[in-house]
């Protein structure tokens, strides 16, 4: 379903980190990352080349906020998956951003990320 698709994950939580990149692996797509910072996602921006992205919202150095600026500013489509609530900043930004609450059933996540990637092209 994510054929060569470059899937971003953005978790600090390691074991959700790993699960998230195998999910996206097992769909065929290539998980870039997993960062567990803001920072780290950012740096991975600057280097790697993204198709969609799964965000956390709360990370290690805080919330997720530069990290979804970014991606949206750049037209990357997120996904965010949250065990929590998302911060009513980013929800008067983006009221449409999709969110999947944790745990997340691997299937329901797939097809999400390849709903926002279906009538984009891939990054070359």
């Amino acid at each position: 379903m994510l054929t060569g698709r470059h899937v971003l994950i953005v978790e600090d939580e390691v074991l959700i980190a790993f699960e998230l990149s195998d999910l996206v692996a097992d769909a065929e797509g290539v998980p870039v990352g997993p960062a567990r910072t803001n920072r780290e996602a950012l740096a991975l921006l600057d280097r790697e080349r993204i198709d969609v992205a799964v965000l956390d919202l709360n990370l290690a150095d805080g919330e997720a906020t530069p990290t979804a600026e970014r991606l949206m500013g750049i037209g990357v489509p997120v996904l965010i998956c949250t065990g929590g609530v998302m911060p009513r900043a980013m929800r008067s930004l983006w009221p449409h951003l999709p969110v999947h609450h944790k745990p997340v059933r691997g299937e329901d996540l797939i097809r999400a990320l390849a709903d926002l990637c279906a009538d984009r092209p891939a990054t070359p």
